[in-house]
């Protein structure tokens, strides 16, 4: 996906991370599932529960809740997003549907939500009834040495 511009309307998968809601822009998402089988791996950031199999396909598994808040929150669902080196399964809490988001530039008061998340990950803010909504720019923060992980032995070595 381009850069959202400020003050468009995104047709966007909504869903709770947390106490965040969140949307990922729905050209990036490949499919939501419940949470899959998924294994730890050593020496990732905490916000990165491991590996899991995504279509036959290892594939990242990223705590939205986590990467965003710092917080523990109960996984219900994995929402598959494009990334720029494959799909990333995103644990997060309930998935609400597909809605048309209006988002809003990051600066000015939407800034104090940017504060305690990357501006790297946002895209825009929007607002869902009288809450704010974080719609993401895609899931950049695989570190380099999972998505090695994810692509076996040979392309670690």
């Amino acid at each position: 996906m381009g850069e959202v511009a400020v003050g468009a309307r995104v047709i966007a998968l909504v869903f709770q991370a947390g106490p965040l809601f969140c949307a990922f822009p729905l050209d990036e998402v490949v499919e939501t599932m419940r949470p899959l089988r998924t294994r730890p791996l050593a020496g990732t950031p905490p916000y990165v529960r491991g590996l899991t199999i995504l279509r036959g396909t290892p594939s990242p598994v990223v705590d939205v809740t986590r990467l965003l808040t710092g917080e523990i929150a109960e996984i219900e669902r994995y929402i598959a997003v494009r990334a720029g080196r494959g799909v990333v399964a995103c644990a997060t809490g309930p998935v609400l549907g597909v809605q048309d988001i209006e988002t809003e530039p990051t600066e000015g008061p939407s800034a104090a939500l940017t504060g305690v998340v990357s501006r790297a990950l946002i895209a825009g803010v929007g607002r869902i009834g009288t809450d704010p909504l974080v719609l993401l720019r895609g899931i950049r923060a695989v570190p380099d040495e999972v998505w090695e992980a994810a692509a076996g032995p040979e392309a670690a070595a």
